[in-house]
């Protein structure tokens, strides 16, 4: 079996919808995708239609918290594409604390997990 070599947990929040917007050179391109999963570096998402595999430039994510239904907006770069329409986005130039907020909205809950909201 593989070693983890993340420094954080990948989590993976189901149903969470986003949208994608890519700004390259000479375009910008607006597509859906499911997120896949999250971590403190970046996202994996699932496109809803395939880009071309040279794609480049900086890409903006809006999405809405579950928990709170806050819309949240993260700015990256695309890191790896594992298909013509899964690929890896790492965070940059976001406000420190704010990926904090979407982890804590996203935290994956299992068959083991009881969860417990006061008011």
């Amino acid at each position: 079996m593989k070693s983890e070599k993340r420094n954080h947990k990948r989590i993976k929040p189901k149903g969470m919808l986003a949208g994608i917007i890519f700004n390259t050179e000479n375009q910008e391109m607006t597509l859906d995708a499911d997120i896949l999963d999250i971590s403190y570096s970046g996202i994996r998402v699932k496109l809803k239609e395939p880009i071309a595999s040279d794609m480049v430039g900086k890409i903006k994510i809006n999405m809405i918290l579950p928990e709170s239904n806050t819309p949240f907006c993260v700015h990256g770069i695309l890191m790896h594409q594992a298909s013509d329409d899964v690929c890896g986005i790492h965070y940059i130039d976001h406000v420190h604390g704010s990926i904090d907020d979407l982890m804590f909205e996203c935290v994956e809950l299992d068959e083991t997990t009881v969860f417990i909201k006061t008011l």
